[in-house]
């Protein structure tokens, strides 16, 4: 059998192949496209040169987990986190008007009031309506990656899709949640 990795987005052991991208071998999955590992990753920048992490998951455990490491690892000067994609968009929308950076937008997919495609597309049309840069979307949801949610995705560009799994074993999540800042870090220079 072929050398296969696990696959955060695919959330399974997949085959992978190589690319050679800004000077850097990445290990990419071939289902999926997600990077595996870099060589020569760059140094994470100082937090004080960020701007914000805004995340939104109905859960306030992966909430808590995730801010904490977000913190934890300086990927962002502040984070702020919200139960639903309405809360998500409100801010997000202050922070617009203010004119203060946002680095990533890590939204789950299935939340109430709003859920996160719903809080994408509002995130985009904000971004359009205030001639702004599209901030990074990450779904980090369980949900599998289907073609509906791929198609979409590509409406949202940049926006990414990482498997939260559904063990509900904490150290499990914080893992993901590592993976899943490293895999930001590489792809956004954080």
């Amino acid at each position: 059998m072929a050398d296969t990795k696990y696959c955060l987005c695919c959330d399974e052991q997949v085959p992978f192949g190589t690319v050679v991208r800004n000077e850097r071998r990445e290990v990419t999955c071939n289902y999926c496209g997600f990077t595996l590992d870099v060589e020569g990753a760059a140094e994470p920048q100082k937090a004080e040169n960020k701007g914000h992490a805004l995340v939104a998951d109905d859960s306030l455990f992966t909430r808590k987990v995730i801010v904490e490491l977000i913190a934890e690892r300086k990927f962002s000067s502040d984070v702020m986190s919200f139960e639903n994609g309405l809360e998500l968009i409100t801010a997000y929308s202050k922070l617009l008007t203010e004119k203060r950076p946002v680095d990533v937008a890590i939204i789950d997919l299935n939340m109430p009031v709003m859920d996160g495609l719903t809080a994408a597309r509002t995130v985009r049309a904000l971004e359009a309506q205030n001639k702004a840069t599209n901030v990074p979307i990450v779904f980090f949801s369980a949900e599998k990656a289907d073609e509906a949610l791929k198609n979409q995705m590509q409406n949202l560009e940049p926006a990414y899709y990482v498997n939260k799994g559904s063990d509900p074993d904490p150290d499990k999540l914080a893992g993901r949640v590592e993976y899943l800042l490293g895999y930001l870090r590489e792809k956004f220079g954080q």
